[in-house]
């Protein structure tokens, strides 16, 4: 293991090309604004003052490093800011009267301290703390009784970010902590997301997962302006994770980038103790008016665990893992397309289809998946509605402040499972008050076949349920199917 990870950053540091950053989750600095960077200066001739001064420069005052320049030291180094999120959602479910639909009302606030000493050192923290006063008491929900799903407490804290950055005589440049690396192009579903321990909601309008610990090196070529990272992991990304508590069980990975004219090539691999490795490939292109892209993941497995039923067997709630042999691919591929439709106004429209060959092919296994927590204790639960289906589609619309209506946003996607029929159809509008809150509001249709991943219906007789270790008080569970989701959110920066 340790012979891969030394590989991996002897590599990276002798400069292989690579190409520009693919789309990340959005930054802290597209979240809350940053001060522009400054443009690099070209190379100067090394001085000869400590190999600390070459690498680092000087503190204040001091000789200019091996790019001529001097680490500017800030009078104002610190800021402090964040965001308060708020929102209530419902659902109107098929056949239940509207004092009976499922009700959450989750706030997050988001704080940040953002350092920067200097234009060479940067050193950030994000805590976020999260409070659903509908989840105090007793949970109601059968569902959520039988996921296991009641939280222990209507109030958590967690570590969002915790990193610092810097560079190695301008020429490499080092993050080291809990941060967020997206590899891939993909906008609905992102196969080659190694880094992120969960797959992101693509309908969620705000990424609630939490950063993973690792040590990023960049190195750029910047007279191509290609790229290359490579990355120590700190922590396992895999669905059921093991403490990295030793040398070898630390994962290492790299990724390459390239710019050909209008073609952006990216490669990326991924290694660690105990998990098999995972190959990426995603690709840009530019032609006229449209923006194609396609990202393709190559692994050994699928990225949630597969179960099926047992054949021939008596029992009800009899599963068994799927065993996967030789190479699983999974592949995105889509296409934008952005037009002015007035001097100011431009609307942009997407479309993305994903295939994964460890995918299910119809529903009816669907259910089952539900009682693998029980079943089988320790495992994950396999159940994740964007990543259940063999063969998936997506549509995209953002129109953005449309004619005289500067400070609105209108959104719509459709989501749908070509493999068991069911689809999700959403409308999303945002728009800005009092300079300062943003109101956001949603609706969300549910269409197409009844216990589709979209659509999902649930009927379990307790006789279905004998031997499973259920939480007391879980007897016939009825889920009905959902026709409208409706929410309203603020949010406000801080």
């Amino acid at each position: 293991m340790l012979r891969i990870i030394a590989a991996a950053l002897a590599a990276l540091l002798a400069g292989l090309p690579g190409a520009p950053l693919a789309q990340e989750r959005p930054s802290e600095e597209d979240l809350f604004g940053a001060p522009p960077a400054e443009a690099a200066p070209a190379p100067a001739a090394p001085s000869r003052g400590s190999i600390e001064e070459d690498l680092f420069g000087e503190r204040s005052g001091g000789r200019e490093g091996p790019t001529g320049r001097i680490a500017k030291e800030r009078e104002d180094p610190l800021r402090i800011g964040g965001q308060l999120y708020l929102r209530a959602a419902t659902t109107w479910q098929d056949g239940v009267q509207p004092a009976d639909w499922p009700l959450s009302s989750p706030g997050l606030l988001d704080v940040y301290l953002d350092a920067r000493p200097n234009d060479r050192v940067r050193a950030f923290a994000l805590g976020r703390l999260r409070h659903d006063p509908t989840a105090e008491g007793e949970v109601e929900d059968p569902l959520a009784r039988l996921l296991g799903s009641v939280p222990a407490s209507a109030t958590d804290a967690v570590l969002d970010q915790l990193w610092v950055n810097f560079d190695l005589g301008r020429r490499a440049f080092v993050t080291a902590g809990k941060q967020h690396v997206k590899w891939g192009v993909g906008r609905a579903w992102t196969p080659t997301d190694f880094l992120h321990r969960q797959a992101r909601d693509p309908l969620d309008v705000f990424d609630a997962r939490t950063g993973t610990s690792m040590l990023k090196v960049h190195v750029p070529w910047e007279a191509r302006g290609w790229n290359a990272y490579g990355i120590v992991l700190l922590e396992d990304t895999a669905a059921r994770p093991v403490a990295t508590r030793r040398l070898g069980r630390l994962g290492a990975g790299a990724r390459v980038e390239a710019v050909l004219g209008t073609f952006e090539l990216g490669l990326d691999a991924l290694v660690a103790d105990g998990r098999k490795p995972r190959f990426g490939a995603d690709a840009s292109l530019g032609i006229w008016e449209l923006d194609l892209y396609a990202e393709a993941a190559l692994r050994s497995g699928a990225s949630l665990e597969r179960w099926k039923r047992v054949p021939g067997s008596a029992a009800p709630l009899e599963l068994e893992r799927i065993r996967w042999r030789g190479l699983t691919p999974q592949i995105v591929a889509g296409g934008s397309w952005s037009r002015n439709y007035t001097d100011e106004d431009a609307v942009t429209v997407a479309l993305e289809y994903a295939w994964d060959r460890t995918g299910y092919d119809d529903a009816t296994i669907y259910p089952y998946l539900l009682a693998v927590p029980f079943l089988f204790p320790g495992e994950p639960s396999p159940f994740s509605t964007f990543q259940l289906s063999r063969h998936q589609a997506g549509i995209f619309v953002l129109l953005p402040a449309p004619g005289r209506w500067n400070d609105t946003t209108f959104g719509f996607s459709a989501l749908a499972s070509l493999s068991d029929g069911s689809a999700v159809v959403r409308l999303d509008h945002s728009v800005l008050a009092l300079t300062w809150l943003r109101v956001e509001t949603y609706v969300a249709g549910h269409v197409g076949t009844r216990g589709g991943a979209y659509r999902f219906a649930l009927d379990v007789d307790p006789a279905d349920l004998a031997g499973v270790p259920l939480p007391p008080g879980v007897g016939r569970v009825v889920v009905p199917p959902s026709v409208l989701d409706l929410g309203v959110a603020l949010r406000v920066d801080l």
